[in-house]
């Protein structure tokens, strides 16, 4: 993988740049103006912070004891090499000197899930890498992998070099600093030995059941949970002992500043998005607050150190597209906003008296920010893309609708940066979710700014909440069965959509006999119901396909299967009469005549067998792309480039009658291209 620099190893060697790890630019260094359109190999080489997700955990950002120092790593993918440059940083939270990379190198560390309660599954998805800082604020430690290994590393904040501070048989998944800083406390599983005995069992043939997920392997998977083996660990002679109870971890929260003037007000899982928990009773004081964003949900919450005011984080407006952060002084019965944004503020951690903070907008990627809560001021501290300012981008405009239950929704309409009134461009439909930085929808494969640049406008539709939200239930499968029962949800998402459309069309800047849809997982389902059941849309490209009853109950094994069936799907075809009309491409392929792209994941891509069979044998315009080594999230840098490229390529062709330049791809494409007129129903007199 790229930049694993050998040298490291030793504790205080000089840090040697990887050639792929290009230097960062301080935000200050240049002002740049928008002069280019971003291509799809730009927005593939984006550096990231935190593993890209929109929940408060995902920046993995981290602040010094002293409150003035800020830890994290950036992650830049480099299609050219299929690897990514993985760097651990820090920088002043001041901004008085540059950020200094102090360790750089490794592989990507993946996250792994319980598969409905069951199997340990790989989700393609980056996993969270944050830095710990010791007790005295000197040493970071980490997680990194190499050659095939994940172990703790320590680095001197800063800067002089890294090395491993474990060397454990498995790999290593959380770890503490205990207090003093003398030692670190390490958990791992025992994955080897469960799959040497998994080798053994393979002698005699493995007994189908629950450990199975067939669509993606022909093993059975871990099951979980696994069990936890927790070792101390010196760091000064890496000694390994079990860990000692007269030996409490470090409280981060016992480290802070005398000058820190805010402090976490329980943690960012006690403020989830589900806590609907009273302001004033979840901090435990004695007066009320009678205004209504004093009560939840909360993302974060934060008191100073006089106790005289809360500040705390909260979704609201439409479809819960806007974060904003309010003061309360205690006592008082109103709030004062201090900031509000329809991009995202994730992972803030108190510092003096700010708050540092990840922070993205629809057209800027990730960043960290100090953020004043008396104030809502914000300072840039550290920005991974300071080049992203010399795109020029188009337009971005917010729009909002409600569909025919009444439910709100939203989507941002993105215009190419030439457009002039009264241009009408093809439009492409990006799911399912709209929030922070545009860049490629939920899973990451189409990429919004590079359609604007090539002439596309992109609608990036934010779906509306589920219809079950809305009520009481018992179970996530009471929950799932409401949603389900008589397509109910599903056509509560295709009325927000084509709802959504009618606002777009209103504008007069989209032709609507020039559409395009997309979407992974439950964004791919959007697109495939509105295939099926409007004829709304004249191309689509999809990442995942398709859920027929009779085989996806069977590749899904035991635990999915049986998800699936307390949610209300059929079990068999035999159940299947009121679900295939409305829900099955097998079923209706004889009219789903819109040309569809299919960039798979070989994980996934046996799920799609039956509707590609179906859909060719009645000579439907389909193209399939199968991608090695890839999960229900793609997460090779070569594969994502080469899915945008493909993706802006086919959209090009069938949209807007631009030929691959590729010979071999155009032929084929025109050989589907006059399948759709063989099959074209002949018109009305």
């Amino acid at each position: 993988m790229i930049g694993t620099a050998l040298a490291l190893l030793l504790a205080g060697a000089a840090l040697e740049l990887a050639p792929a790890c290009s230097a960062f630019t301080t935000p200050e260094s240049a002002e740049l103006k928008r002069t280019r359109r971003i291509t799809a190999e730009d927005l593939a080489r984006i550096a990231d912070i935190g593993n890209g997700g929109a929940n408060q955990d995902s920046p993995g950002i981290s602040v010094s004891p002293d409150g003035k120092l800020v830890a994290f790593q950036v992650r830049q993918a480099n299609p050219a090499s299929n690897g990514y440059c993985l760097s651990m940083w820090v920088a002043p939270i001041s901004g008085a000197s540059p950020a200094i990379m102090v360790d750089q190198g490794g592989e990507l560390i993946r996250q792994t899930t319980r598969f409905w309660g069951g199997p340990v599954y790989p989700t393609g998805d980056p996993d969270v890498v944050k830095p710990a800082w010791s007790p005295d604020g000197h040493t970071l430690a980490f997680l990194k992998r190499v050659d095939g290994h994940t172990q703790v590393w320590l680095a001197n904040a800063h800067g002089g070099g890294a090395y491993a501070a474990t060397q454990e048989r498995d790999d290593v998944t959380a770890f503490s600093w205990e207090s003093g800083g003398g030692a670190l406390r390490v958990t791992t599983h025992p994955v080897r030995a469960l799959e040497a005995a998994r080798d053994v069992e393979g002698r005699a043939g493995y007994r189908l059941d629950a450990r199975f997920v067939p669509v993606s392997s022909a093993l059975p998977y871990l099951m979980s949970p696994l069990a936890d083996n927790v070792t101390r660990i010196s760091v000064a002679s890496g000694h390994r002992a079990p860990p000692q109870a007269d030996r409490p971890l470090a409280d981060p929260a016992e480290r802070q500043s005398e000058r820190q003037r805010w402090f976490a007000l329980g943690s960012v899982h006690a403020l989830s998005e589900g806590t609907k928990a009273d302001l004033a009773s979840l901090a435990s004081f004695g007066m009320n607050c009678s205004d209504a964003q004093c009560h939840g949900p909360f993302l974060a919450a934060w008191t100073d150190s006089r106790k005289q005011h809360v500040a705390f984080l909260r979704r609201e407006g439409v479809g819960n597209g806007t974060m904003a952060l309010y003061l309360w002084k205690i006592g008082s019965r109103h709030v004062r906003s201090r900031y509000r944004t329809t991009g995202l503020l994730l992972g803030c951690e108190p510092s003096g008296g700010a708050l540092v903070c990840a922070q993205e907008t629809a057209t800027q990627p990730r960043r960290i920010i100090r953020l004043d809560p008396a104030t809502g001021k914000i300072s840039v501290i550290f920005d991974p893309n300071p080049q992203f300012r010399a795109f020029d981008l188009g337009s971005v405009r917010r729009l909002s609708w409600s569909n025919d239950r009444g439910l709100f929704a939203y989507g941002d309409l993105v215009l190419p940066p030439d457009h002039k009134p009264g241009q009408r461009h093809p439009l492409i439909v990006v799911t399912y979710r709209s929030r922070g930085f545009l860049r490629g929808g939920t899973g990451d494969e189409y990429p919004i700014f590079p359609l604007a640049a090539r002439g596309y406008a992109v609608l990036s539709f934010d779906a509306p909440p589920d219809l079950a939200s809305l009520t009481t239930t018992s179970s996530q499968a009471d929950y799932s069965r409401m949603n389900n029962k008589d397509w109910a949800n599903r056509s509560s998402i295709q009325s927000s959509l084509a709802q959504g459309l009618r606002v777009v069309d209103a504008l007069g800047a989209t032709d609507p006999s020039r559409r395009g849809i997309t979407g992974l997982s439950d964004g791919a389902t959007t697109a495939w119901f509105a295939l099926i059941n409007s004829e709304l849309f004249q191309a689509a490209a999809m990442s995942t396909c398709c859920m027929e009853p009779e085989g996806a109950m069977a590749l899904l094994g035991e635990a999915g299967a049986r998800h699936f069936e307390q949610s209300g799907f059929p079990r068999s075809a035999s159940e299947q009469a009121d679900y295939a009309p409305k829900g099955s491409v097998a079923f209706n392929a004889a009219r789903l005549s819109v040309p569809t792209l299919l960039n798979l994941a070989d994980a996934e891509f046996r799920h799609a067998l039956v509707s590609i069979k179906a859909l060719r044998a009645y000579g439907q315009p389909v193209e399939a792309f199968v991608f090695p080594d890839e999960e229900h999230v793609k997460w090779q840098p070569a594969h994502r480039l080469a899915i945008y490229e493909r993706n802006i390529a086919w959209f090009d062709y069938w949209l807007r009658g631009i030929a691959p330049l590729d010979m071999v791809i155009a032929d084929r494409w025109n050989g589907l291209r006059s399948q759709v007129r063989a099959h074209a129903k002949p018109m009305a007199p």
